[in-house]
């Protein structure tokens, strides 16, 4: 009987044991609402141009908000975050103990950081400022230290469904301003799981953040609960290597070495197209152009996107451009810039992209799309001659008497 009773528990009330384990594992998601001063915004941003920074790097800072998603298993972390309202992750954190990554789905690139004393070493090296290089070692910058945590006399609050105690973490600068943090027990990490980098915002020694805010002269920040899933969910290693930058920063996307000949030219110089080799999405294997030219067919290259709006847009009549003249006419659509497989995939499935689909690296885009804008479209005949280029949104009609000989 008592056996009977204890299965009955753990049927029952999974919560309730989820919530006494010492490792939290499961999905947990957040907002955080940005209120700046116009002013010191734009001279932040005007600091970063001037330093060299891309608009690709500068962009999370005009976002009003910042969704984050983080998938949490023993020591790991895996976090994604999503700019105001947009589909795309916008950056990749991940850590597995005291290592940490960072990840621009757009560029491919990986930062890798190891120990504390890498961090460091990187603040030192990429940071002129004296007071920053003595004052914020990494142990203060990326851990915080929550020791300081001094409980307010408000009542406790319930958010999202959690009873919240308040507390206020004092200033670690002189005229700084306190955090207020909204921290439940309904759910803890474990002294084990306290993530010492980047996720520390997460878990602290007293339960769990379920809203943080914090004031300056600058503006607001303020980072609410969205929801919390507990449950057991599949290995995070895995999801790292499922966008796999490596293999596709050096095959999919990195065409230098295939595509040498194109090097420092671009089509303006080239009535007809030299060939030029890509990679399939669905296969990953190596395609030529060429190897299209005997079927007597036009061809149309298109360039796409995931994050553009504007080739999203034009999908569905590029659909039924590619069906009404299929006898004669081939399209090769090539993502250029998204690193993560699985995403490029699903949206050439929602988008029913049923023709040949491949990765544009850097020099083909150079050569094939100096202007940079895109959707662009070439179209070719069979001779590989080019017989149009450009925006192909509004000019279906052109493309369509160019292919019929009208």
């Amino acid at each position: 009987m008592k056996n009977l009773n204890l299965i009955l528990l753990i049927f029952l009330f999974p919560s309730a044991l989820y919530a006494q384990n010492d490792n939290f594992e499961g999905l947990i998601e957040y907002t955080i609402i940005f209120k700046r001063d116009p002013d010191y915004l734009q001279k932040t941003i005007n600091g970063f141009r001037n330093a060299g920074w891309t608009e690709r790097q500068i962009k999370p800072f005009y976002a009003d908000s910042i969704r984050i998603r983080c998938y949490i298993k023993q020591d790991s972390i895996w976090e994604e975050q999503y700019l105001n309202d947009e589909s795309g992750i916008d950056k990749i954190n991940y850590q597995t103990g005291f290592q940490a990554e960072v990840l621009d789905p757009y560029s491919g690139k990986r930062t890798v950081f190891g120990k504390t004393k890498e961090y460091e070493d990187h603040i030192d090296k990429n940071t002129n400022d004296p007071n920053w290089r003595e004052k914020i070692k990494v142990s203060e910058w990326f851990k915080t230290d929550y020791s300081r945590l001094k409980k307010l006399a408000r009542r406790k609050e319930m958010i999202q469904g959690y009873l919240c105690q308040v507390y206020e973490l004092p200033p670690s600068i002189p005229d700084g301003t306190p955090y207020y943090y909204w921290i439940t027990e309904d759910f803890t990490g474990g002294e084990e799981q306290q993530i010492p980098y980047f996720f520390n915002s997460i878990f602290t020694p007293k339960g769990s953040i379920v809203r943080h805010e914090m004031n300056t002269k600058y503006g607001q920040t303020h980072k609410i609960l969205r929801k919390i899933t507990p449950g057991p969910i599949a290995p995070i290693l895995p999801r790292l290597r499922s966008l796999n930058f490596g293999t596709l920063d050096s095959v999919q996307y990195a065409d230098q070495k295939l595509n040498q000949h194109l090097v420092g030219k671009n089509i303006e110089q080239a009535p007809i197209l030299p060939d030029f080799s890509f990679y399939t999405v669905d296969s990953n294997q190596l395609e030529n152009l060429y190897s299209r030219q005997n079927n007597g067919k036009f061809i149309l290259i298109d360039f796409w996107a995931t994050w553009c709006a504007p080739c999203l847009r034009e999908m569905p009549q590029l659909a039924a451009f590619q069906a009404e003249n299929a006898a004669l006419l081939e399209v090769i659509s090539l993502n250029q810039g998204d690193h993560r497989a699985d995403h490029v995939k699903q949206m050439i499935t929602q988008h029913n992209m049923t023709w040949t689909q491949g990765y544009a690296g850097k020099v083909q885009k150079a050569f094939l799309n100096p202007g940079k804008s895109i959707p662009h479209a070439i179209l070719l005949d069979s001779n590989m001659k080019v017989r149009w280029r450009g925006n192909p949104a509004g000019n279906w009609d052109k493309l369509a008497e160019i292919i019929r000989g009208n």
